[in-house]
């Protein structure tokens, strides 16, 4: 530094007005930058979130880059004060955001499986509901009595997920009984011709119509037809009503538990 030139804490005016400029300029450009990044994924398809995650981690990436080139001319060891800067920002975010990092790890993966998708009707973390979002830390569901659901990221990936609505088609598992006294033959007939004429039933894979067990009161049947799953609730509560009509038509009767109680009165001689 020349006598005469004007200093701020020992630094020159030109080297902090660099330091501004390049802080100023570097930010605006990593911003612009990781935000076309992301626009791009999205564009090829790669998933909002997974888009999402990758600029965030850009953008954090340059700026770190851009304040370390800043701070050069301030005549800062760039490299001592990387070093220290991660050292420090490591102990704070191992101790202050483990779940937060925890969360934001756990999105990361369900970005990449893609176990799930906006619209589909899971259960995660022991909740079940329609996916409204899927955040980088946070999943949010709608249950179909319209609460509203707010799951941390690592709760949904520490767990067993289950989409109801992954595939295009669904069985409805429906058991029923008829008496002991009725015709199995009959039933069997009676219960196919219910289910295959209901028009929401697919022809392919046949209805299964078995029997199951003979229980305390009634020989169960196993009802197994396939249905869209956008139809599921459609054909598995109209098949209760039509059972029931159909069996009562058909003269089978569905039993209900039952105890005979046998009363024994003691005659004195």
């Amino acid at each position: 530094m020349r006598l005469g030139d004007p200093i701020i804490f020992n630094i020159s005016l030109l080297d902090f007005i660099f330091f501004l400029l390049v802080l100023g300029i570097g930010l605006i450009v990593a911003r612009i930058v990781a935000g076309s990044v992301k626009n791009h994924l999205i564009k090829m398809k790669v998933g909002e979130l997974l888009a999402e995650f990758t600029g965030r981690i850009l953008r954090i990436i340059l700026y770190v880059f851009v304040i370390g080139i800043a701070i050069s001319f301030l005549g800062v060891n760039v490299g001592a004060a990387l070093i220290s800067i991660s050292v420090v920002m490591g102990f704070v975010l191992g101790f202050a955001l483990g779940d937060t990092l925890s969360n934001f790890a756990a999105g990361f993966m369900v970005a990449i499986t893609k176990p799930f998708k906006v619209g589909d009707y899971v259960d995660v973390a022991g909740q079940s509901g329609s996916v409204v979002s899927v955040g980088i830390s946070i999943t949010e569901l709608n249950t179909p009595d319209n609460k509203h659901i707010i799951i941390p990221n690592k709760a949904v990936w520490g767990g067993s997920i289950v989409n109801y609505t992954h595939h295009k088609t669904r069985r409805v598992d429906m058991t029923t009984g008829v008496s002991y006294e009725d015709d199995l033959d009959l039933a069997l007939k009676t219960t196919m011709d219910i289910v295959a004429a209901h028009p929401k039933v697919l022809k392919t894979p046949e209805p299964q119509i078995v029997i199951a067990e003979m229980a305390d009161s009634s020989v169960n049947l196993i009802i197994r037809p396939w249905a869209n799953t956008s139809d599921y609730w459609d054909v598995f509560f109209d098949l209760q009503k039509s059972l029931k009509e159909g069996y009562d038509k058909a003269g089978l009767s569905i039993p209900y538990p039952q105890t005979d109680v046998h009363m024994i009165q003691k005659v004195d001689k």
